[in-house]
């Protein structure tokens, strides 16, 4: 159990009487001492609840709430157009159009948890693969310019060796310009890189929530839980299959061009070479 402080039975403590709860109940959200277990067991409204030794309970697991989040009433219908949970609230103000409203008590009983969190599983899977195969080849893009930067900072001082002390002031010039534009390529490719990052480490974090979830929470829980990581899943399936469109996907190839007229017409240059991405 995480925390230090002891956990109380709910019903005794109602009765201003405070021994420490053995088990804790998921589905009457409260802790349970083995005396209120006994009646809880034989009671016909409870007895098939969920419960687990209070050693192992997790109170962050609570922070997973069964009411609407706009009208704080109780989640009691589902919206299959939707996708989403709701409350008798939210029918006239937010999906008065929607058909097939059903019973979110159904929904969760024909639900199939453990079939769900391994297709969200398999998803979060597919996507890190993805994402760690744009990072890796964007890393190499990085190596790859790093040659080419130091290619170019040769070839520099290969024409510059042709060259009058007019020169100096045109390889400064270049070498200017080489350096912001890669620096800004460089950049841009480490900020992207990291944003990859981040939906990795956000996907990972999905993933280990997912299997929590579903092994110290209630179907409910497991339900709303899985559902709302889904479209947290989606949404990353947005972001990579926008990805395809996005330019910084793109590898950047930066290449000197050299001007074959620099010896005829040295006195008037006013540029050693143009770079290109």
């Amino acid at each position: 159990m995480t925390s230090s402080k002891p956990i109380l039975c709910g019903p005794c403590h109602q009765r201003e009487e405070n021994p420490k709860a053995d088990i804790w109940c998921y589905n009457c959200d409260e802790g349970l001492c083995s005396t209120c277990l006994s009646y809880h067991k034989r009671s016909k409204g409870t007895q098939d609840h969920k419960t687990i030794d209070i050693k192992s309970y997790q109170p962050s697991l609570r922070a997973i709430t069964t009411e609407c989040d706009e009208h704080g009433q109780q989640l009691n219908l589902y919206c299959p157009s939707h996708l989403m949970p709701c409350c008798d609230e939210c029918i006239p103000t937010s999906h008065s159009k929607c058909t097939g409203i059903k019973s979110l008590a159904g929904m969760v009983e024909k639900s199939e948890i453990d079939k769900s969190k391994e297709t969200v599983e398999t998803d979060i899977h597919h996507i890190l693969n993805i994402l760690d195969k744009l990072i890796y080849n964007k890393s190499e893009n990085i190596k790859i310019g790093e040659y080419q930067f130091v290619s170019m900072k040769k070839s520099i001082g290969e024409i510059r060796k042709k060259m009058n002390k007019h020169l100096n002031h045109l390889e400064k010039k270049l070498c200017q310009e080489k350096d912001f534009i890669w620096n800004q390529e460089k950049s841009k490719a480490a900020d992207f890189i990291s944003e990859i990052e981040g939906k990795s480490k956000n996907l990972k974090e999905m993933k280990e929530h997912l299997q929590t979830v579903t092994t110290h929470s209630s179907k409910l829980q497991s339900f709303l839980s899985v559902h709302k990581i889904e479209q947290q899943v989606h949404q990353c399936h947005r972001y990579v299959a926008n990805l395809e469109k996005d330019e910084r996907v793109k590898e950047v190839d930066i290449k000197i061009q050299q001007n074959d007229e620099i010896e005829k017409i040295l006195s008037k240059l006013e540029s050693l070479d143009s770079l290109e991405k």
